[in-house]
């Protein structure tokens, strides 16, 4: 593990995880207890979460970013017997012997629709995808991940970490988000693996071209609609190919990816290894050794949330005779205009061709005659007139489905790995 400051080998992380794991016990941590981690990406970070793994503890991980209120309400639900922040001074001493816990980590849904609250993911559960994206691109001892994306979530915990620690690799740690200085990173360090959210690489692909020829794995998530992005990194890159695949929290996260050699555009690919999905009405439904067994304190969502063994994604497809799975939209931004059933992706796919559309959401203003009544929020360059989108959307897509309104906004709210938050935006309507 590299950070700008320090190198650490493999034993020196066990030999500082395991004294940790020690004190934490001493600090009244056990098996079945919580550990909330209030960190940011750093050694720090890395060693706490590996360490309460190794007392037995349960983790949490609540991002930095998070405001008061938010923090409060997870700490409440998590009720740690231990929270680690910036002020907590890690401390040493000899670990007690270790049963694993069966639960090992709560990690909090992003609360892109509604509450947060804690999927329970089980020691199986974390070992099992990190294997899966490891096995599926053909991860060695050799790979040299950036660790860019946000620990604190589990996309960023099972690739960053649990990935790349599984095959032997180095990890190297950097900061807040920055264009020029992840590709100088990508450089200096001769990084193979670069895993982030659609928005990343866009801002990526807007500054100079970088040599980057050490670079093998590249993957983009969080996002449903698609756009040019695959094929402007593949111009620029096409030594390092971008991948694209589906997940959820829920599945720690990974359930699907495009295989390498196989690639097919507009799909999220077919299911990792010991992975099994079909459609309910339409909906996404998973099974698989990664996926959660519920949520932390919640009986009753945990039962809505399965259908006969099958986690219920929410998220809404379409499935090739070939078991390639596309990703139509979320069921619950689903809208109903006058009757008729409005898919925001497909709205959004037309809008992101235009010239000058960077970004696009659409979400429903709801109205008591007409329902769900779509509105276009954007993000464009100047130039960009109402009248051309509108003619683009009338020429491509049902009378329905054309937007009503289109709304300019400078910055696409959006969480820690880059999905847009419909619930923000709608909220934005009922001022």
């Amino acid at each position: 593990m590299i950070d700008a400051e320090q190198l650490i080998a493999y034993g020196e992380l066990r030999s500082r995880v395991a004294r940790t794991a020690g004190w934490m016990c001493k600090k009244g941590v056990g098996p079945g207890e919580r550990v909330l981690l209030h960190l940011p990406n750093s050694v720090d970070f890395v060693i706490a979460y590996y360490a309460a793994l190794r007392a037995g503890a349960i983790v949490s991980t609540a991002s930095p970013e998070l405001g008061a209120a938010a923090f409060a309400a997870q700490r409440d639900d998590v009720d740690p017997a231990l929270v680690v922040d910036s002020e907590t001074v890690l401390g040493e001493a000899d670990p007690p012997p270790v049963v694993a816990a069966d639960i090992a980590v709560l990690q909090y849904t992003s609360g892109t629709t509604g509450q947060s609250k804690g999927a329970i993911m089980s020691h199986a559960n974390l070992v099992a995808n990190a294997l899966q994206n490891a096995r599926w691109f053909g991860w060695s001892e050799n790979e040299i991940t950036v660790g860019n994306l946000p620990f604190c979530h589990t996309w960023g915990m099972c690739i960053c970490l649990n990935s790349t620690f599984a095959v032997g690799g180095a990890l190297v740690l950097t900061g807040r988000f920055d264009p020029e200085e992840t590709l100088r990173v990508v450089e200096e360090s001769n990084a193979t693996v670069l895993y982030g959210s659609a928005t990343m690489f866009h801002r990526l692909l807007e500054v100079r071209k970088h040599e980057v020829m050490t670079l093998r794995h590249v993957k983009a998530g969080a996002m449903l609609t698609q756009g040019d992005l695959k094929a402007r990194w593949d111009a620029r890159y096409p030594h390092a190919p971008m991948q694209q695949g589906y997940g959820l929290t829920e599945a720690s996260p990974e359930s699907h990816n495009n295989p390498p050699s196989a690639f097919r555009a507009g799909t999220v690919g077919v299911p990792l290894q010991d992975t099994d999905c079909r459609l309910l009405d339409g909906e996404v439904l998973l099974k698989g050794p990664q996926v959660t067994r519920g949520y932390w304190r919640r009986p009753e969502e945990t039962q809505a949330a399965f259908v006969d063994g099958w986690l219920r994604t929410g998220d809404l497809g379409e499935m090739d005779d070939d078991g390639y799975l596309t990703i139509v939209d979320r069921k619950k931004d689903l809208l109903k205009f006058r009757g008729y059933s409005v898919v925001p992706n497909t709205i959004e796919e037309c809008l992101l061709r235009q010239p000058g559309v960077r970004e696009a959401v659409v979400v429903g203003r709801l109205d008591e005659r007409d329902g769900d009544v779509p509105v276009a929020f954007l993000v464009v360059d100047d130039g960009v007139e109402d009248a051309a989108l509108l003619a683009a959307c009338r020429a491509s897509l049902a009378r329905y489905e054309v937007p009503r309104e289109f709304i300019r906004i400078d910055q696409m709210p959006r969480n820690l790995v880059g999905k847009p938050l419909r619930r923000e935006l709608r909220d934005r309507l009922r001022l």
